[in-house]
């Protein structure tokens, strides 16, 4: 008994630090709106073209995440059509931006296991899997633009080295180890286990496009360097994110890297409020194209 009123005590505490996160966050992007009226100018003027640029490259993160889901399932060895794997990837996005406490992923893996008899524990071990790659992939560019930030020769130096290593590695591997195991799951000889790197790699590009999309209806002048630094500081802020679409988290991680990737604080609030306030916006017609195409029932499943 005293362990169920702990587990309920933590999610109560849990459930108001997030409230106090998002509202916080929701009067900060408040205060700028009153005080810098030019970043208002400039959230409320997206064009049409700007807008579908935006709907492009999120339906272009809807299917690499697809992408992830089918392969980490072959990986599995289930077999589930692309088609599913979109359907359940966009629901599980609406969910888990406005169910509670995150929970997408806990409805992937519930509706996985009643449909598909996907093991919990496995689906957990190839949700790690991608994460790590995705870890690995962007924190590789907030590395890269340390050093660079340090000694542009040394920067060149590091990365064409670490690029000849993995090439040299990735041979070696080919070549010489067929049955190297890091658990069951990590198959290096196995290409479903790499795709699931292409997955991710895929995802932080459209990601990075649609960061692009936004900070230049903003700043006209930003690079697709800075844009680069820029998402992979914003992908990080997941990994410790405990609201719904990282929401203070990623603002936090793009403020504190601003030396990495030289964008503006005026320039992130702006970006920040067109990409939160669109991807509410997308969510909710992805919704309704879920129910207007009768998916919901496809997902019902028990508690």
């Amino acid at each position: 008994m005293n362990r169920l009123r702990q587990v309920i005590v933590n999610k109560y505490i849990r459930t108001i630090v997030i409230v106090i996160i998002i509202g916080f966050t929701f009067g900060v992007f408040g205060y700028y709106l009153v005080t810098h009226p030019e970043v208002g100018k400039s959230v409320t003027s997206l064009d049409g073209l700007t807008l579908v640029l935006l709907t492009l490259a999120y339906l272009l993160t809807v299917l690499a995440n697809a992408f992830v889901l089918l392969v980490s399932l072959r990986l599995l060895g289930k077999h589930v059509a692309f088609s599913e794997n979109i359907a359940l990837t966009s629901y599980s996005s609406v969910v888990n931006f406005f169910g509670p406490l995150q929970s997408g992923p806990g409805f992937r893996a519930a509706y996985l296991k009643k449909r598909h008899s996907v093991s919990l524990k496995n689906f957990f071990y190839v949700t790690l899997i991608f994460y790590g790659f995705y870890g690995l992939i962007n924190g590789l560019v907030l590395g890269g633009a340390i050093l660079l930030l340090a000694s542009n020769n040394l920067f060149a130096l590091l990365l064409t080295t670490s690029l000849l290593a993995i090439v040299v590695a990735g041979w070696l591997l080919k070549r010489h180890i067929s049955t190297l195991k890091f658990s069951p799951l990590i198959r290096l000889n196995n290409r479903d286990f790499w795709f699931i790197g292409l997955g991710a790699a895929g995802l932080s590009v459209a990601t990075a496009l649609a960061y692009y999309i936004e900070l230049l209806h903003v700043e006209p002048s930003i690079t697709i360097g800075q844009t680069i630094v820029y998402t992979a500081a914003a992908n990080l802020a997941l990994f410790v994110s405990l609201t719904p679409g990282a929401i203070g988290f990623r603002e936090s991680f793009l403020l504190l890297s601003q030396q990495l990737h030289g964008i503006s604080s005026d320039t992130i609030i702006a970006a920040s409020i067109i990409d939160r306030a669109f991807y509410v916006i997308f969510l909710l017609v992805l919704f309704l194209a879920i129910l207007v195409f009768n998916i919901r029932s496809r997902f019902k499943i028990k508690k």
